[in-house]
């Protein structure tokens, strides 16, 4: 790449940076100006409208503890979820309806903060939480290897021993002697415990509609389920006065499975046993897979879960056409697991000293369309127990912060938190990752001292020896008496001169004397035929432009000027 496309490349990259840096500063203040533009956002704890969480944040706020102070303050965060790593295990995430990915850091920063005390609420349906779940549970199925390579690294991991044990405090998080002391939860036997088996995690099934003909409002794809387990474990579940609740084209929680499969060999004709791993949904246990007396389709034989307290009916089923199920025109299909009680939602505690997983399998459950029928349902109910149970082992804190994801939800391009979270998400990976964050505040510099405007004017140095003050020259005096004299032969003749020493230059020049017009119009034609005019009309302009030289002085034309001097230009940047 020549010299002068080098240059213009390198421009057009430093306007575009500074216009979009601009875009990115100035969209949030613009947009803000607009009415209702700061609160129109979908599952945002300030919005109004149907979609918004400002009937939950109103709830929520009015809690007060026994001793009558505010028991919840509730917080958003915009940018990512290293902002974790501020809060020494108190308090709650709750992710709503994520829409954008989870980067590495942001992952590690969760499970930090679970390991220090803190709890995580996640409802989701068809967003991104998968990615976040994903590795929660693949660090405690390796959690031994895990622990011993950050013990080679400095870094203090509780191992599956010390979990076991109760007797680890991690980051701050409660010892099991403390819990026993100031909190009603009972944490012996872990149910994280028991996953290591079979079972290696759980998710959302992010593939089809849970519908349910046999509880809904108005159309089966939105249950109403009434399917819920009692069961009152303080701690532990959710449930406490709540009869119904509504859904609204939510999913269902699926469950990872590690099956052992006999595989024959016909190679070696033997059979030999082979592990894999298999997700299904999750579904109620009927008494009847234990006891063949018991009528498999007599729901009151059904084994109830404290852990998974929410499910649909015996007429439900996923729907994988997604307009259909929008239409109300949807039918199961033998392939869409008909027939069967789903599990909504899905409590984990986990280790004494670490947090708590909720999983709910629809975030329209927190909207104000829902929450607002407190006649109808008991959603409103649901959340406040739900807030109450994952925060229940954190004692001593006069407030407890429920932290609000807002930066991985959808956001159209009119939000004005668009923008702000997007430069607040950059800013925080380039200063997380440790490779390259400490090199940031110097790239920084360093750019930013190239891009942005200087505070004095350019003050040429080769027209006048006078440097002059700040933001002044004598380039714009020196032009004007150029016009008024018609003296256009010394920026002609610096041209020409400029255009003489790169040819001489040129390996390809073979003539004896570059300044000849001839020899001169002979190369250019002979290496840039098709940008060249004849070579005689060539010839004889750098005739005219030749006596120029000789005499800049004399006074000709700004006509005449501008002929020679785009010729000259022209061929410069040519031969860049």
């Amino acid at each position: 790449m020549s010299t002068s496309k080098a240059s213009r490349l390198k421009r057009y990259i430093s306007v575009f940076a500074i216009i979009l840096l601009f875009v990115f500063s100035m969209a949030p203040m613009v947009l803000a100006l607009f009415p209702n533009a700061t609160t129109n956002n979908r599952f945002s704890i300030y919005n109004t409208g149907y979609d918004g969480l400002s009937i939950v944040r109103n709830d929520l706020e009015g809690v007060k503890t026994s001793g009558g102070n505010q028991k919840y303050s509730l917080t958003t965060t915009i940018s990512n979820l290293n902002v974790l790593n501020r809060f020494n295990g108190s308090g709650a995430l709750v992710i709503i309806g994520p829409a954008s990915t989870f980067q590495a850091t942001e992952t590690f920063s969760v499970l930090l903060y679970l390991l220090r005390g803190g709890s995580l609420i996640i409802a989701d349906d068809f967003g991104t939480g998968n990615q976040i779940l994903g590795p929660i549970f693949d660090l405690f199925e390796n959690l031994d290897e895990v622990c011993a390579k950050a013990a080679d690294n400095g870094v203090v991991i509780p191992c599956m021993d010390d979990l076991l044990s109760g007797d680890f405090a991690a980051g701050g998080g409660l010892t099991q002697n403390q819990l026993d002391a100031n909190s009603t939860a009972d944490y012996s036997g872990s149910f994280l415990t028991s996953l290591m088996g079979s079972v290696k995690a759980f998710g959302f099934n992010s593939t089809a509609v849970l519908m349910d003909a046999g509880s809904n409002t108005d159309n089966p794809a939105n249950p109403l389920i009434t399917d819920i387990d009692p069961s009152d474990i303080p701690g532990m579940t959710f449930t406490q006065g709540v009869n119904k609740v509504q859904m609204e084209y939510g999913s269902i929680v699926s469950i990872k499975l590690r099956i052992t499969e006999e595989s024959f060999d016909p190679d070696t004709n033997t059979t030999k046993t082979v592990e894999r791993d298999v997700w299904q949904p999750l579904q109620k246990i009927s008494g009847s897979l234990i006891n063949d007396n018991l009528d498999a389709n007599d729901s009151s034989f059904d084994l109830s879960l404290p852990f998974f307290p929410l499910y649909s009916s015996r007429s439900s089923w996923m729907e994988t056409d997604i307009l259909a199920a929008a239409e109300g025109t949807a039918q199961p299909d033998v392939t869409e697991w008909g027939n069967a009680k789903f599990a909504t939602a899905l409590s984990i505690p986990l280790f004494p000293g670490m947090g708590k997983l909720v999983f709910i399998a629809d975030p329209s459950i927190f909207i104000n369309r829902w929450t607002s029928q407190p006649d109808k349902n008991d959603n409103l109910i649901l959340i406040r127990n739900i807030m109450d149970m994952a925060t229940d082992h954190q004692v001593g804190d006069p407030t407890i912060p429920l932290i609000f994801d807002f930066g991985h939800t959808y956001q159209p391009l009119t939000s004005p938190a668009l923008y702000s979270t997007a430069l607040l998400k950059l800013i925080g990976e380039l200063s997380m990752f440790p490779l390259y964050a400490p090199f940031v505040p110097f790239m920084a510099y360093g750019y930013g001292k190239r891009i942005l405007p200087k505070n004095r004017r350019l003050r040429p140095i080769l027209l006048t020896k006078r440097r002059g003050q700040s933001g002044h020259s004598d380039f714009d005096k020196k032009l004007n008496e150029i016009k008024i004299s018609g003296g256009y032969g010394e920026p002609i003749s610096i041209l020409f001169t400029n255009l003489i020493r790169k040819v001489r230059g040129d390996p390809r020049f073979e003539g004896t004397i570059a300044k000849s017009p001839k020899e001169l119009a002979k190369f250019l034609t002979d290496h840039y035929p098709s940008a060249m005019p004849s070579r005689r009309e060539l010839t004889n302009q750098f005739k005219i432009i030749y006596r120029i030289s000789e005499n800049p002085t004399r006074r000709m034309s700004l006509i005449a000027a501008k002929k020679h001097l785009a010729l000259l230009k022209r061929l410069n940047d040519l031969l860049a």
